[in-house]
């Protein structure tokens, strides 16, 4: 979890960093701001945000001093100074004093999270935990619904955080809610919109401030794995008739094509453990049988109202090689293609 400073006189442009961060970067903890720069001093050394924007004219300390002073305050805090004035020497002065980025007055929306982003990447802590392989794995077992897995590798990663910890609560705290937003963003790229996670990390924020002990915070991650799980679950339900519409038009339109259950499920945007079970329950029968009695039924009909060889036809229901097309026919119809077509009063060219 993040802290992020906004130091400006401009009361209003920190309300609208602080407002687009909350919004769009579930990561971001919390935005304080500051009309001056003593103000802004005095709360980053109680509040340790990690990132700051820091505006050039403020009464008392211009934003090139401010800078410094954060720097000897905290060396890692990445910071981007905004102005109203696109002056070169205060740029200059800006890097020279450890500033990151220069932003122009008015930002656009784009331009702060671009530059958030940026920031974001030069912070270890963050970057790590979103890039290992093991929360990866976490994340998609909890998409798959897969509980047994989901908590035996939160075990493994909860017994890490608390090494790395060494004892210290709100390190262990702090930690604990970077996985658990780390996971709620994998959630959201799948499944919501950023309102629904904004809820979901809120409640999340509060039960893990009110921890007391590191079996409050395993308590509270646990319930996160619990949750995500059933949210996934109602999601699901609640599209489920939708998204399997979306699914046979999808199927229908590229039958001469060679699609595999993951290409399905990632036109659909479910996971393919999500999908599969949610075809069966809708449809009652299987991926791979609906896609053959499909082809098949298709490929009746083109032989009783086309001349196309066998052969033509077999490859416009989705079937490279003519024979294990034709098997599969025999197979499930009891005759051959050919047969089929000349019992019914056509002839095979």
């Amino acid at each position: 979890m993040l802290n992020v400073l906004v130091a400006d006189d401009d009361i209003l442009e920190c309300q609208v960093i602080r407002l687009l961060l909350e919004k769009e970067r579930p990561m971001v903890k919390e935005v304080y701001y500051a009309r001056s720069g003593n103000a802004a001093l005095e709360i980053a050394k109680t509040k340790k945000p990690q990132i700051a924007f820091v505006d050039v004219q403020m009464p008392g300390m211009n934003g090139v001093e401010l800078t410094a002073k954060l720097k000897q305050i905290d060396p890692q805090m990445e910071i981007t100074m905004i102005s109203a004035y696109d002056d070169s020497d205060y740029i200059l002065n800006a890097m020279k004093t450890g500033a990151s980025y220069y932003l122009l007055k008015p930002a656009r929306p784009q331009e702060i999270l671009a530059v958030f982003d940026k920031l974001l990447k030069s912070i270890p802590s963050i970057v790590d935990l979103r890039n290992r392989d093991c929360i990866k794995e976490f994340a998609e077992k909890v998409l798959l619904g897969d509980r047994e897995a989901a908590f035996h590798l939160l075990e493994n990663i909860w017994q890490q955080l608390e090494q790395a910890a060494a004892g210290d609560i709100e390190i262990l705290r702090s930690r604990s809610q970077e996985l658990a937003i780390t996971l709620l963003h994998f959630i959201t790229d799948r499944h919501h919109s950023p309102d629904v996670l904004l809820m979901f990390r809120n409640n999340l924020i509060r039960g893990m401030s009110s921890a007391q002990s590191p079996a409050d915070i395993k308590a509270q991650l646990n319930e996160m794995v619990e949750n995500s799980i059933r949210l996934l679950d109602q999601y699901a339900a609640d599209a489920g008739h939708e998204l399997i519409s979306r699914a046979q038009k999808f199927i229908q339109d590229n039958l001469h094509k060679n699609i595999s259950i993951e290409d399905v499920a990632k036109h659909i945007h479910l996971s393919i453990f999500y999908f599969s079970r949610l075809f069966k329950e809708k449809t009652g029968v299987t991926y791979t049988e609906y896609l053959i009695e499909l082809r098949l039924e298709k490929s009746k009909m083109l032989l009783l109202t086309t001349n196309d060889t066998v052969a033509s036809i077999a490859k416009r229901v989705g079937y490279a090689e003519t024979n294990s097309f034709s098997r599969l026919f025999k197979s499930r119809v009891g005759i051959s293609p050919s047969q089929y077509r000349l019992s019914r009063g056509q002839v095979d060219c």
